[in-house]
């Protein structure tokens, strides 16, 4: 790491310093959940590199695991406290995701969904009920190492280490290492080998 590159680090930690104070205030207040969500909302408002540097700090100390080198895109947020980044993580634009697993080496284009499972709201509702109504269901999605997830892609199931998923695909069933896929709903393009 460039001696540049710490200080401007080491200085963004200071800027962050004060929004983890909040933080750390509304999870007394409001809970947990609905702090982290607040404040990853305001945080991913943070322009620039220095934006960047600040989000780096933040979630290192908010979510599960960060680990080396993470971008985090300006205006991408993260909805789950849950989230484990891997390191060398690059998380595009305008990315949004909930409770996740991202192996080292993944790469998330601009406008990325991952969702906390893909039954969040249940899966049926009885009569005279909405969906609204059922009890919410999270599980992890993990993404294996070294994937790739291109622009806009929404994604409610694991994907392999190695796979690709094309830009615009919706992910609904588990994506196997090494393959490529694409469409609505996402279908293999190319087999994993």
């Amino acid at each position: 790491m460039s001696r540049a590159k710490g200080i401007a680090q080491t200085i963004a930690a200071g800027l962050a310093w004060p929004l983890w104070l909040r933080y750390r205030l509304a999870c007394a207040l409001v809970g947990q959940s609905r702090a982290f969500l607040g404040m990853s909302e305001r945080i991913a408002r943070k322009p620039g590199l220095m934006g960047n540097y600040m989000r780096q700090a933040f979630y290192r100390r908010a979510l599960a695991g960060v680990g080396k080198d993470v971008h985090f895109g300006f205006m991408s947020l993260f909805s789950k406290h849950q989230a484990v980044i891997g390191d060398r993580v690059y998380i595009g634009r305008f990315c949004s995701l909930g409770w996740v697993e991202l192996g080292d080496d993944v790469m998330l284009a601009d406008g990325v969904q991952i969702l906390s499972g893909a039954r969040q709201h249940g899966s049926h509702s009885d009569s005279g009920q909405t969906l609204r109504d059922n009890e919410q269901v999270f599980t992890k999605v993990t993404i294996g190492q070294g994937a790739w997830i291109g622009a806009n892609a929404v994604v409610m199931a694991d994907v392999g280490a190695g796979a690709i998923v094309g830009a615009g695909a919706v992910v609904t069933k588990p994506v196997e290492a090494g393959a490529k896929v694409g469409g609505v709903p996402a279908k293999v393009l190319k087999p994993a080998g």
